[in-house]
């Protein structure tokens, strides 16, 4: 499992954006700390990630970044990041104040 940033246009509603990743199988789970940003999980290599979300998001732009934890840093809940650090047996949902926080479901249908 890697980890991914995924930062999207401002033009794409958070809600639009939350349902592209709760519906894609390339995206394991997700959690959302900042308006337009997520931290995703996936098994699949960046390239891959971004072409599934680039046919979701048509010309909507994006930005798709692996994120390695020895080389992340930053101020963030406890309960994040794990995220950062592709640790999925210590998820938990994170703690942050709603709206600025969505994780997505890892349970229900998805489609690719």
């Amino acid at each position: 499992m890697k980890s991914y940033i995924f930062a999207y246009s401002q033009l794409l509603s958070p809600w639009a954006a939350q349902l592209i990743l709760d519906e894609t199988n390339a995206v394991a789970t997700w959690v959302q700390p900042f308006p337009n940003t997520a931290i995703i999980l996936s098994d699949l290599d960046a390239q891959d990630l971004a072409a599934v979300l680039r046919q979701r998001l048509g010309e909507t732009w994006f930005i798709v970044s692996r994120l390695e934890g020895h080389t992340s840093d930053g101020w963030l809940p406890g309960d994040v990041w794990p995220y950062v650090n592709h640790n999925p047996g210590a998820l938990a949902l994170p703690s942050l104040p709603a709206p600025a926080t969505r994780q997505g479901n890892r349970h229900g249908s998805k489609v690719a």
